[in-house]
């Protein structure tokens, strides 16, 4: 576990930390803010509902985990200035860069904003890339605050700064 957080923090993440005895909760209340009033992303890509499946769904998906690398990046920035997209980008091209080092096992990636990997998302038709792709933890319904407070992170929304969170599930033979 040592050797995945020196590996996350020389790619470039702030923070990086392994957790262990997961019990993940999906939430219906985090989730039932993915809905076409309040994400611009409902209904329009694969790591977003209806595309990532049902909330029972991918409790299921996760339910199949007890540990993995918690990762974050967070960005210092001026309000008026901040490009949110391309630091989003920047956080998911590390946590790809990540995912490439991992040795061939099962994980589950879930990551802040969803996927960055095609420039226009295939849905409703196949997933150009299902190797690439990166579900969000919002549409997971999973209390980001919650899983950085376990890891002794901060998180917080504010003008001056941006946090961009991953997490990384694995099954128990991936130490």
């Amino acid at each position: 576990m040592d050797n995945y957080i020196n590996i996350a923090l020389s790619l470039g993440f702030t923070n990086a930390a392994w957790l262990d005895n997961l019990k993940i909760k999906c939430e219906e209340q985090l989730r039932s803010y993915c809905n076409p009033e309040e994400c611009p992303n409902h209904g329009n890509n694969w790591v977003c509902p209806p595309g990532c499946g049902s909330l029972e769904e991918c409790a299921k998906k996760v339910a199949k985990f007890s540990e993995g690398i918690l990762l974050q990046s967070i960005y210092n920035t001026e309000p008026s200035t901040h490009d949110y997209k391309n630091l989003n980008q920047q956080h998911n091209l590390k946590l790809q860069a990540f995912l490439s080092k991992l040795p061939d096992i099962k994980f589950l990636a879930l990551t802040s904003g969803g996927c960055i990997f095609c420039e226009t998302c295939s849905y409703p038709m196949p997933c150009l890339n299902p190797d690439l792709r990166m579900n969000s933890l919002s549409a997971y319904g999973i209390d980001v605050g919650k899983l950085c407070s376990l890891a002794g992170f901060d998180y917080d929304f504010r003008q001056d700064k941006i946090y961009f969170t991953a997490l990384v599930l694995m099954n128990n033979k991936a130490k």
